[in-house]
């Protein structure tokens, strides 16, 4: 227990107050000095204001940007608001006050709950998307992207809210309604502004490669978001069954009706059983208009694209919901593969705007075509047999030795009258399998399960239920002293009766018969091909989605699927092509609060852009902006602000009337924070070329797409045109772990639940939030709040700060080892964003230093620059204390002893043929005689070694020795 508890009120005001008046944190750019850029994911200012769980990235930041400033580098660490959108132009119509005022309101909330905390950040260079000077350069990035052909105009859907009357953007949806109102939406197409970021596709994936300090999870997200993908396209040609003269139906391409299909998998293409089409399709389109008349059952189509058009594109491909479609009665497509003739449905679950709108689909090998086809009762073919190769004894497969290709059969054979299967316990080599046999030449797979079932068992009337499909199996053949590369039919089969007729004595010399349960099987089975068989027979057949040897593919039956891949194509009338899943970027929101698109519109010279010298832009300033009720902006209703003069032609103009997306000014503020204040660019080239790229970018993981994607879009372009001169904004990510509530749920006003930092910081003070927040866990982890984890970091402080009174001017030598393996510890913990063990390392040395009961000046002021990041106040107070001239964060990060660092002794783990028997303390540099001659005189060894001499030694300095008899 502390002795005394300091005062965390006076402390905090006094040091804050000081921050402000001498500049502490004022960021310069000093060209002599390395740089540290670290920035926080600028946060939106709700109404709300910040729980708890907001701060956590920003004090990881903080303590990251205070380490650096002590090292003696140049620091950016700003903070800004991110202010347009449409939840504050929803509380300001709500609230009936303008989204201005309610921004700048929340801001101040926001501004003055991070004050209290304590942040190093440089005030002077704050900024907000809402400030015309700062959207100024935002309309200047995207005049320039239509200067380059980047920005386009065209038609496209909209989620439109017929109860607010407005268009929402995906992520203000809450399955598929409005998150305002809660009324269903529809889609609406309107003329929007467009973005062609998949013109930079390949490098946003290819330039990951460029980023080795972030995290795998979030490159892996974004390879999946941009979705490339090599294969081809195919023709499915449309058979027409209601009125046949619909079969000279020619598409705009002058080719018979079909539907193109993508896929990466040309080597499933026998495995095709049906096909899907996009409820967007706009074959389909045509094909419900009434001059065509072409589908049998029209209305109920017509129902569920109604249906379909509620959803969002999140609900209709969420993983494992439901599949919704309905069969197109009336026609069936040509597989070109083998002219087979197979059903067409329309699902929600293949999108419009993906590849080419339709799917064909192979239910033996995709698993959202086997959930389709399950519900459906469509059929499954498997057409790629897995392949398992022998990796445990006996029977590994020998690489490098000749193979002999077998086809062969599986056998699962039910027992006449019992629940019980046959299975062959192997008299030569620890096998246990199913009866297995090869094809002999000239006999089908289903003669073989008679001719193999009678030879090896004298099973008289066997009786094949079904074929279960077939796997590969590579294995070493013990008996017969070969590797085999069997392909093998599985078939189930039941005795009619115990009819049985006497076996070679050969066979009985190779193994036994045991009857088991398909439960005793699991356990007995050797073979993974037997397993997988097995598998396949209790819980029915699973899609393989891998590679390996083709089955029922016609004359293409037995190749490997990779190598045929090319030849089906070709067969198949394929053509190579190249596909994503990014589509480009829709930057057109029909709100009034958001950044006006600088375009303008004459009769005479058509689309204009406003010239740069004319920008910023702005917002009028209405008191009233409520929708429009057409799907347009409130803009579109303010005739004065619309209606302007066609620079070109000095004719009338109207200005275009969407605004941008949110995610516009947050694609580039990075940029400028280097140069906050510049009126004549974006950012001064000295200073981007100073401080870019950031070196440490820390927010949430759920930016891991939009945001970070778009982010690095804009910033490719910037670099194209010589603005930027780094390939990539962000050289290290960090993903901070959500902080939920004590209760388990997230943080929210509706559960009653919420904690409020300053009622926190108010009771225990900055410093011990700051403490807490680090030490709770891992910082990626979702960690729950718990108040009385907080009073013990709070009584961690308290503790050290009674230790100010045991300060002695000499050095306290019992304390120097511990004292610089903790400075080591820090130093390597901070910038790996390992905080909470940095924190622990801190209070296993106070213990050791209350143990001391007094501690050396200057160890004490080297532990205190050690917490310095993570409790300022306190340690800037302690600091003057003690004599430090200066404020502490700027002081020199203190260094650890390279000699204090090398331990006297290690305690490692001796383990006799692989199994821990004992320890031993010894030199970490001991030789292996003396471990060894160590490790002889434990007891659990020796009994261990039973009083031989170890015949194999393994020992690594200081960490393995295993004694190997």
């Amino acid at each position: 227990m502390a002795k005394e508890s300091y005062d965390h009120k006076n402390i905090d005001e006094k040091w804050q107050a000081r921050w402000r008046e001498d500049n502490t944190y004022r960021t310069e750019s000093d060209a002599g000095k390395e740089k540290a850029y670290v920035l926080d994911m600028f946060p939106y200012p709700s109404g709300e204001g910040l729980h708890v769980g907001h701060p956590k990235g920003y004090i990881a930041t903080d303590v990251y940007s205070r380490h650096q400033r002590m090292q003696g580098k140049s620091v950016l660490h700003p903070m800004g608001w991110d202010a347009f959108g449409l939840p504050a132009e929803n509380y300001a119509l709500k609230n009936k006050v303008h989204p201005r005022l309610a921004v700048e309101k929340n801001i101040a909330t926001f501004k003055e709950q991070l004050q209290k905390i304590g942040f190093d950040y440089d005030w002077s260079r704050e900024i907000n998307t809402t400030d015309p000077e700062y959207y100024h350069w935002t309309q200047w990035i995207f005049l320039k992207l239509y200067e380059h052909g980047l920005a386009f105009r065209s038609e496209e859907p909209i989620n439109w809210c017929p109860s607010c009357m407005t268009g929402l953007a995906n992520e203000d949806l809450d399955q598929g309604r409005c998150e305002r109102c809660d009324t269903p939406v529809v889609k609406k197409q309107l003329p929007q502004w467009v973005l062609k970021i998949t013109d930079y596709a390949d490098r946003l994936l290819a330039d990951l490669e460029h980023l080795p300090k972030w995290p795998e999870h979030i490159k892996e997200s974004q390879r999946n978001w941009i979705g490339r993908s090599e294969g081809v396209e195919l023709d499915f040609t449309i058979s027409f069954k209601k009125n046949p003269a619909d079969n000279d139906w020619r598409d705009a391409d002058g080719k018979p009706a079909h539907f193109t299909i993508f896929t990466t998998r040309p080597d499933t293409l026998f495995g095709v059983t049906y096909v899907v089409i996009a409820p967007e399709h706009p074959w389909l389109m045509q094909a419900l208009r009434e001059s065509h008349d072409v589908l049998e059952n029209g209305s109920e189509i017509r129902n569920y694209l109604d249906a379909t058009a509620a959803k969002s594109e999140i609900e209709r491909t969420a993983e494992g919901k439901e599949k919704t479609g309905v069969k197109l009665e009336g026609i069936s497509v040509v597989n070109p593969i083998n002219g087979e003739e197979i059903p067409v449905y329309v699902a929600d679950y293949v999108l419009g705007n993906y590849g080419t709108g339709a799917v064909m689909a192979v239910p033996g090998h995709d698993e959202r075509d086997f959930a389709f086809a399950t519900k459906f009762g469509l059929e499954v073919k498997q057409v790629i047999a897995p392949p398992f190769k022998q990796t445990v004894e006996p029977g590994i497969f020998r690489e490098n030795e000749p193979v002999f290709v077998n086809d062969g059969i599986i056998c699962i054979i039910k027992h006449w009258s019992e629940d019980t299967y046959l299975a062959l316990k192997w008299k030569k080599v620890a096998w246990g399998t199913l009866l297995t046999g090869v094809v002999d030449e000239g006999l089908s797979a289903e003669e073989t399960v008679t001719k193999e079932i009678r030879e090896e068992t004298g099973y008289l009337n066997p009786k094949i239920v079904r074929k279960l499909g077939a796997v590969d199996g590579l294995f070493y053949h013990v008996p017969k002293q070969v590797n085999k590369h069997v392909h093998g039919h599985i078939f189930y089969v039941e005795l009619e009766n115990a009819d049985r007729e006497g076996i070679a004595d050969e066979e009985n010399e190779k193994h036994d018969i045991v009857w088991l349960t398909s439960e005793e099987l699991k356990d007995f089975l050797t073979p993974d091909t037997h397993k997988y068989a097995l598998d396949v027979f209790t819980h029915g057949y699973q899609p393989y989605l891998g590679e390996g040897s083709l089955m029922d593919s016609g004359a293409f039956t037995g190749r490997e699927s990779n190598e045929a891949m090319a030849d089906l194509a070709a067969l198949a009338g394929g053509r190579s092509v190249t596909n994503y899943r990014l589509r480009d970027w829709v930057f057109s929101r029909q709100r009034y609060w958001g950044e006006p698109i600088p375009m303008l519109y004459c009769d005479a010279c058509g689309v204009v852009p406003v010239p740069y010298e004319n920008l910023p832009v702005r917002l009028p300033e209405v008191e009233h902006y409520e929708p429009t009720g057409t799907g347009e902006s409130p803009l579109a209703a303010i005739t004065d602000w619309v209606n302007t003069t066609c620079p070109n032609c000095k004719g009338p103009a109207k200005r275009e009337t969407n605004t941008m997306p949110q995610w516009a000014g947050s694609s580039w503020y990075y940029l400028r924070f280097m140069d906050p204040h510049n009126d004549n660019a974006l950012v001064s080239p000295e200073d981007e070329k100073y401080w870019s790229p950031v070196d440490v970018y820390v927010g949430g993981a759920e930016h891991a797409t939009r945001h970070l994607i778009y982010a690095r879009f804009w910033h490719k372009f910037l670099y194209d045109i010589k603005v930027a001169t780094t390939i990539e904004p962000f050289t290290e990510l960090h993903s901070v772990g959500l902080v939920i509530a004590e209760d388990g749920r997230k943080m929210s006003k509706r559960f009653g639940n919420v904690i409020n930092p300053d009622d926190v910081v108010e009771r225990f003070g900055a410093d011990a939030f700051r403490v807490y927040e680090m030490f709770m866990g891992p910082f990626e982890n979702t960690i729950a709040w718990n108040t009385s984890s907080l009073v013990g970091a709070r009584r961690f402080l308290d503790r050290i700060y009674t230790f100010r009174n045991k300060i002695v001017p000499e050095e306290i030598a019992e304390l120097s080892r511990s004292l610089h393996k903790t400075i080591q510890k820090v130093s390597d913990d901070i910038p790996a964003f390992r905080f909470n063990t940095a924190i622990s390392a801190m209070m296993i040395l106070l213990n050791d230093m209350e143990a001391a009961g007094k501690m050396g000046n200057d160890q004490w002021k080297a532990f205190l620059r050690l917490l310095a990041p993570f409790a300022p106040h306190l340690c800037e107070e302690l600091w003057q204390l003690a004599g430090g001239t200066g404020s502490i964060h700027l002081a020199t990060w203190p260094e650890a002893n390279p000699a204090l660092l090398v331990e006297d002794t290690v305690v490692i783990g001796v383990q006799v043929a692989g199994k821990r028997r004992g320890e031993i303390t010894i030199s970490p540099s001991a030789s292996e005689e003396e471990a060894v001659q160590a490790a002889l005189l434990d007891p659990g060894v020796a009994k261990a070694l039973g009083g031989a001499k170890p015949g194999q030694i393994v020992y690594r300095e200081g960490r393995i020795l295993n004694l190997i008899p």
